[in-house]
């Protein structure tokens, strides 16, 4: 797949993790929603994958949760949501292997609209 973001995009999300960005709490659940719903939350991602996606955010839970901790109730809820809202408002939706996750103990999702 190579890289998502471009070499200007990739610098400053490069030089947030060298300046402690992610040190300190988690982003995740300090971001402000763009959209709400019961368990979960959509938030704008602040280093988007700009090389391929014109609109990228995040579907998370709204605790601080991995995806094991998730409970019935959260996991239906997304499913809800997938087949409803995030159908009807992106393209794909993309998971990173844990080894690639910036965030790992805060579990999320990918929400993507593709560049022309």
């Amino acid at each position: 797949m190579g890289h998502l973001r471009t070499p200007e995009g990739s610098e400053r999300y490069h030089v947030y993790i060298a300046g402690g960005g992610l040190a300190g709490g988690c982003r995740i659940c300090e971001a402000e929603p763009v959209k709400d719903f019961v368990h979960w939350k959509i938030v704008k991602n602040r280093f988007p994958y700009d090389k391929v996606a014109a609109i990228h955010d995040m579907i998370t839970p709204k605790r601080h949760a991995v995806e094991q901790e998730l409970s019935e109730e959260e996991r239906a809820e997304l499913q809800q949501i997938k087949t409803t809202y995030l159908n009807a408002t992106y393209e794909y939706l993309l998971e990173a292997v844990h080894k690639k996750k910036s965030i790992p103990s805060h579990f999320h999702l990918h929400l993507l609209v593709a560049k022309d």
